[in-house]
């Protein structure tokens, strides 16, 4: 990530960049980053700009891609094109690596995507012509940096308390804790800073345990509990998104539990691998049994384009949350 900001700093973009990784949320932050510093404006006033193209999806036309990074910019320096999800990085293509390799310097290219093969010849263009940024889930102590990074920059402080407080209810999971720092900000508007009743006050709910009892349903093919879940969740204001992102989180660890399980490690050596407390993964283990390995990966799929899919505005927030529900609890 710091190379990606020395070249805006130096006002030397690449010709390519695939950023990737759990933290999606940073993913999206980079990404606009990029584009601020291309194009001169964010993602959301680029509707109809004659030099930026944006695809999605699997479904993404090589030829199409490669038709609109060779066209001369308009009145510019450069075109964008921004590539969301293309699972082109999955798997080695001489295509893809061939047009990598052939994108001209009056275009920009950037490519996010939730994970990548780096073996493959895709990603080793990239690598080669332009630059690979993974976007890691940062650690407890790194997130505790950002918090206060987030709350110095919006010219407030905040007290050790509050900062534990927020990771105790929305846990490490950065979308999720920028949300909550929204809040934060708004309700302390007179205060110089934001302390632990703030935080306590604002955040009534424990996202990440209630969605460990929705997962727990859905593996159990209790639609209706787990959907009373997820409604009760949206009652208490916590935004889909939110609880998208912690569904994510919970795939992401039932799949880890699951193969180091598969791998013959009991719960006190999965808990030193992943850094958790025995008695959770216990936990974890449990509720992993309710699902095949291929499952929980597809699920993991899915919820990734679903929350694109918003992105993109084809769905509404709390509709790609349902249908995830409605599909693997059936």
């Amino acid at each position: 990530m710091y190379s990606i900001l020395d070249d805006i700093k130096n006002n030397s973009l690449k010709k390519v960049y695939l950023l990737f990784g759990e933290e999606q949320y940073l993913v999206h932050v980079y990404l606009e980053k990029l584009v601020k510093a291309c194009m001169g404006k964010d993602l959301k006033s680029l509707e109809g700009d004659m030099n930026f193209v944006r695809f999605s999806g699997t479904a993404t036309d090589v030829k199409e891609v490669e038709e609109n990074a060779n066209t001369m910019p308009f009145f510019a320096e450069k075109r964008m094109i921004v590539a969301q999800g293309t699972g082109w990085f999955h798997k080695s293509s001489d295509e893809v690596a061939s047009f990598i390799a052939s994108i001209p310097e009056t275009a920009c290219v950037v490519f996010a995507e939730n994970d990548v093969d780096k073996r493959s010849n895709t990603y080793k263009a990239v690598e080669k012509y332009g630059h690979a940024a993974n976007f890691e889930e940062l650690k407890e102590e790194d997130v505790k940096k950002w918090i206060c990074r987030e709350v110095d920059r919006n010219r407030k402080k905040i007290t050790n308390g509050a900062v534990d407080a927020l990771i105790a209810a929305a846990g490490c999971d950065l979308a999720a804790l920028s949300t909550e720092l929204e809040k934060c900000f708004s309700y302390c508007l007179d205060k110089d800073a934001i302390e632990r009743a703030d935080v306590e006050s604002l955040v009534h709910v424990q996202a990440q345990d209630r969605v460990f009892e929705m997962i727990e349903f859905v593996g159990l093919k209790k639609q209706k509990e787990a959907l009373k879940c997820y409604y009760d969740l949206l009652e208490l204001r916590v935004p889909p998104m939110k609880i998208l992102a912690n569904m994510q989180r919970q795939f992401r660890l039932l799949i880890a539990v699951k193969d180091l399980k598969g791998r013959g490690l009991d719960k006190n050596r999965i808990a030193e691998e992943l850094a958790m407390k025995p008695f959770i993964v216990q936990k974890y283990m449990n509720q992993a049994g309710h699902f095949s390995m291929s499952d929980l990966k597809k699920a993991l799929q899915e919820a990734a384009d679903y929350d694109m899919a918003f992105k993109n505005g084809g769905i509404s927030d709390r509709m790609a949350v349902e249908l995830l529900l409605i599909q693997y609890s059936a």
